[in-house]
């Protein structure tokens, strides 16, 4: 970008704001191309730990309520102990529906910039922070408020030109 440019934000590493556009590692979007912005969230898969905690719901009820073959119903020597085959799979359930709400709660939303251009959409900043997408946010909204603002003084400055010329 030009160094006459007048910057609204940097992060001093990728992403950088200026009245011409807005650079996101190597690539530059310019204001005049971007038609719109927004904030995006990204929410994470649940579906597949839904599908393990089902699973383990399965595999528990199985063995609490002896739904196994009889010819399976003995006991099995582990570590020197001797367990039931019933309570492996009453085990086996608990630790999968244990597993499957662990993931689920540790799972987090992703914020992103989301721009539309006459090539498509993309998320062009994508980040767990949704204050540091914030800032994104609020300094491009400056950037387009003040290329809106000076591209109406152009056309007034322009229009009084001609008047004048007139005269």
């Amino acid at each position: 970008m030009e160094t006459n440019n007048v910057l609204y934000y940097t992060d001093g590493h990728q992403v950088t704001i200026t009245d011409s556009g807005l650079k996101v590692r190597k690539t530059l979007y310019r204001l005049n191309g971007i038609t719109r912005h927004r904030l995006a969230i990204i929410y994470p898969a649940r579906i597949p730990f839904l599908i393990l905690i089902g699973l383990g719901t399965c595999v528990f009820i199985t063995g609490a309520m002896n739904l196994i073959p009889e010819s399976w119903n003995t006991y099995v020597n582990i570590f020197g102990f001797s367990l039931m085959v019933i309570s492996l799979f009453m085990t086996g359930g608990v630790l999968l529906v244990l597993t499957g709400i662990f993931v689920m709660l540790k799972l987090r939303e992703k914020y992103a910039v989301h721009i539309i251009t006459a090539e498509g959409e993309k998320n062009v900043v994508v980040s767990h922070s949704r204050e540091y997408i914030n800032q994104i946010m609020d300094a491009l909204n400056r950037a387009f408020l003040d290329l809106m603002t000076s591209g109406k003084k152009e056309k007034i400055g322009s229009k009084t030109d001609r008047k004048a010329s007139r005269d």
